[in-house]
């Protein structure tokens, strides 16, 4: 389908999702949202797709929710707008944190609020230099609930995620760095390039390895240190059957780089 209010192209192994409601600093939006929870499934459901961006147009990553769908009209008796937007954001996050391959967020902009979420749930995190990030749901009388509660505290620490959450004060890219929020500040001249050469190396990479590897930290946040060995030992026997590790082998004996298939 055709999406009026994001933008989704493939270039080979790589996909890229881009907000674009620019004049908007690309608030999240029911229309925004419901072009997400179609575009995510797309993307990890493709084969060809090895790795995802995800970015904004113009200067944000992502404001948060548009305050303005806050006071649209809804039927007698129904939940209210923002329980239904971000019950609806929810699911496009869910999806995103699930992804089985790469996802990287290019903030090229100011991420606020379920803007920041949404680059919480993505695997990798690349910010422009000028770029602020701030988890602001406060300053509406809100608690995060794009899984900023589980997600900050394991990237920063509670200490800082309490600050972070309870002040809704913003941060700046270096400040982000410092503290593990991103894993790397660029010039914004070079955002593109530095997240697109990254994904590109992962794509290009042994997926079923990376998709194994990601799955079993996703499943190691909940668990304790017994359950993530055997979840180890369980996926490592799933790679060493792998045409990649094999592959993997052959090419370390034969010196050459390797040439993965994802299987």
């Amino acid at each position: 389908m055709d999406f009026q209010k994001i933008v989704y192209r493939t270039d080979g192994p790589v996909a890229t999702l881009q907000l674009n409601r620019p004049r908007a600093f690309n608030a999240l939006d029911e229309a925004t949202i419901k072009e997400l929870r179609e575009a995510l499934p797309r993307a990890a459901a493709d084969p060809e797709v090895k790795a995802l961006i995800l970015t904004g147009s113009g200067r944000a990553f992502c404001f948060g929710v548009d305050v303005s769908e806050l006071q649209r009209p809804r039927e007698p008796g129904a939940a209210s707008s923002l329980e239904m937007l971000l019950s609806k954001a929810q699911e496009a996050i869910q999806v995103l944190f699930d992804m089985p391959k790469p996802t990287l967020a290019a903030l090229n902009g100011f991420a606020s609020g379920l803007g920041l979420d949404l680059a919480l749930a993505c695997d990798l995190r690349i910010a422009a230099e000028r770029v602020k990030l701030s988890e602001a749901f406060v300053s509406l009388g809100l608690v995060p609930d794009g899984g900023g509660t589980f997600l900050l505290p394991r990237l920063v620490g509670f200490a800082r995620a309490a600050e972070l959450i309870f002040t809704g004060a913003p941060i700046t890219a270096r400040e982000a760095e410092r503290i593990g929020l991103v894993n790397r500040v660029v010039p914004s001249s070079e955002l593109g390039k530095t997240t697109e050469d990254l994904a590109r190396k992962l794509a290009m990479g042994p997926a079923l390895a990376i998709s194994l590897a990601k799955q079993a930290m996703k499943k190691n946040l909940r668990g304790d240190f017994r359950d993530a060995l055997k979840i180890e030992a369980d996926f490592q026997k799933l790679c060493l059957a792998s045409s990649d590790h094999q592959e993997a082998v052959r090419s370390f004996l034969e010196t050459r780089a390797a040439l993965f298939e994802g299987r």
